[in-house]
């Protein structure tokens, strides 16, 4: 084999390796969401969201995280495709809900809406 065609089978692999590495990094940029914030279930030994109020932008993600006094779980008023019916009860489970729409979110936990467990997802 010449020197000119170890180079061209050299450039050759090359080439190929920066196609893929593009095509790598591509894949993992466009596979991850927005996150914008997490909200905590129960804090400070208080049955309540923290924050209960937010404010996101189209497109982003809010992790919902279980955190004391168990179980929770967050039901969307008008919008059972975002819910998450199932009741949490390990600390730290977590689930995340984005939000492709502009509006205003309203979620409650529904064992615990009477003590006032609500809260308000503003997306802009």
């Amino acid at each position: 084999m010449t020197t000119l065609e170890r180079r061209s089978r050299s450039q050759m692999w090359m080439n190929r390796f920066i196609a893929w590495l593009i095509i790598f990094v591509s894949f993992f940029a466009l596979s991850f969401k927005a996150y914008a914030a997490e909200i905590q279930m129960g804090s400070n030994g208080m049955l309540v969201f923290e924050p209960c109020e937010l404010t996101v932008a189209v497109g982003e993600s809010v992790t919902f995280v279980n955190n004391e006094l168990r179980p929770h779980n967050v039901m969307f008023a008008d919008h059972d495709e975002l819910s998450h019916g199932d009741l949490a009860f390990m600390a730290g489970e977590s689930f995340d809900v984005t939000f492709e729409k502009a509006g205003d979110y309203y979620f409650q936990c529904d064992p615990h809406a009477g003590a006032g467990m609500k809260g308000v997802i503003h997306v802009s």
